[in-house]
């Protein structure tokens, strides 16, 4: 049975002290550096997705909308 550990290292002394490692374990190792987004990019993809919302509902009438719509009730769950 294969096991998967991901570790996120903020450093590259620490990733390559834990590579090291693994190398010395005999254990596979598969490397990924996923991109990091510019905060130019990060903005230009939030304004992509993010939006408004036009009706004609007041923001406090929609926050009250949403609070009224919630339901709480007693739960049977033993802690």
């Amino acid at each position: 049975m294969t096991h998967t550990l991901t570790i996120e290292a903020n450093n590259e002394a620490d990733f390559a002290l834990v590579k090291e490692l693994a190398s010395r374990l005999g254990l596979a190792i598969r490397e990924s550096h996923p991109k990091r987004l510019t905060k130019e990019e990060s903005l230009a993809l939030l304004n992509k997705v993010a939006g408004s919302w036009e009706g004609p509902e007041t923001g406090d009438e929609i926050n009250a909308m949403i609070y009224n719509s919630r339901y709480s009730g007693n739960r049977d769950v033993e802690l």
